[in-house]
């Protein structure tokens, strides 16, 4: 992220946070032991089973500028690479940063560091993955709203607390889904398009 922020500084733009975001699985428990109780065999399954992307569907032509290739982004895809994500452990998904997970208060460490270290300004919390049940996927989702969030709301500071240029806001000349909704009520069917 250091090349990204440079390059805004370079280009004398906005250095708020809110231009980065960042996506990051969450596992949030009573405590660090209960997070691996309850989460590591769906960190597990995910890693090591569902990770398997064809290098060339991950890389496709056109997609990378050549600043990219010269920094070997995307590295993480490259076949070396994925047999890595077959061997993690638990141990591994949490030190090595790919899951947060823990206590309120880990979870909560652990965020505030990542979101300074990156400098981003919207983190997209992933609180289910792999085969997660619906009730550990809201247990944890529970407790990072009402002990984590709370924690990390003005991280920033005063000095990015009115720059909302970069969150999203509806557009003037939208669509109603009300509106869609009535003209879709007055078919009784789908009209139908013409004969083959």
């Amino acid at each position: 992220m250091d090349g990204y922020w440079n390059r805004v500084s370079e280009m004398d733009k906005s250095e708020t946070p809110g231009r980065a975001g960042f996506a990051q699985i969450i596992c949030t428990a009573a405590t660090d032991e209960e997070a691996e109780e309850l989460y590591s065999e769906h960190m597990l399954y995910f890693f090591n089973r569902c990770l398997h992307v064809f290098p060339g569907f991950a890389d496709p032509p056109g997609y990378r500028t050549v600043k990219t290739i010269q920094a070997g982004k995307l590295d993480q895809f490259r076949k070396e690479n994925q047999a890595l994500f077959k061997r993690l452990t638990w141990k591994d998904l949490v030190e090595g940063g790919y899951v947060i997970a823990g206590s309120p208060d880990t979870v909560r460490e652990r965020m505030e560091d990542m979101i300074k270290r990156l400098r981003v300004g919207t983190v997209f919390c992933l609180l289910h993955m792999g085969n997660m049940p619906d009730w550990k996927t809201r247990y944890s989702s529970q407790l990072f709203a009402e002990k984590v969030m709370p924690g990390l709301r003005g991280i920033w500071g005063d000095e990015f607390a009115d720059a909302e240029d970069w969150w999203c806001k509806p557009m003037a000349e939208r669509v109603r889904p009300e509106d869609t909704m009535a003209d879709a009520r007055r078919y009784p069917e789908m009209p139908k398009g013409p004969a083959a």
